[in-house]
C-alpha cells in the first residue's frame, strides 16, 4: 500500500485536564493522539513537548507497527519526564514514515463529560513534503 500521511505533525492546544470523574482508565481526563500507519514499515515517532514558560522536553519515542493504528495518551508519556496536568502545551510529532495523526481530549472533570477531536496540523517537512 502506498504510504498515506505526513512525517511531521503539530498540536498547538494541548492541556491535560486536572480533574477526572468516573471509572479509570476509561474516564480519566486526558489528551491523546491516534496515529495511523498505513505503510509496510513500522513507524518511529519522536514527540517534542513545548511550553509557554519552560524548556522544550523530549523526545518521547513511540513505535507504531506497520499497517496499524495506535492511541497514545499524553498522560502516559513519562520519559524523559511526565507531562504536568492543567498546563498548556504544544507538541511536534516527527515520524520516519508518513503517518496520519488525530488529536482528542476527554475532559471528565465535571459532572458531564466532554470530548473534542480534530486532525493535527500536517506541518511541512524541512526538506519539503508531498
Amino acid at each position: 500500500m502506498e504510504a498515506i500521511g505526513k512525517r511531521r505533525w503539530t498540536i498547538a492546544g494541548g492541556h491535560i485536564p486536572l480533574g477526572s470523574n468516573g471509572m479509570e482508565p476509561e474516564f480519566t481526563s486526558r489528551d491523546e493522539i491516534a496515529v495511523l500507519n498505513c505503510s509496510d514499515s513500522p513507524a518511529r515517532l519522536r514527540i517534542q513537548i513545548h511550553y509557554a514558560d519552560r524548556p522544550v522536553v523530549g523526545p518521547y519515542e513511540v513505535k507504531i507497527a506497520a499497517r496499524r493504528v495506535r492511541r497514545i495518551r499524553f498522560n502516559d508519556l513519562i520519559f524523559p519526564e511526565a507531562l504536568p496536568l492543567d498546563v498548556d502545551f504544544g507538541a511536534v510529532i516527527e515520524a520516519d514514515v508518513p503517518v496520519v495523526v488525530q488529536f482528542t481530549r476527554l475532559d471528565s472533570g465535571t459532572g458531564s463529560r466532554s470530548t473534542i477531536t480534530t486532525a493535527a496540523y500536517a506541518a511541512r517537512n524541512l526538506q519539503g513534503s508531498r
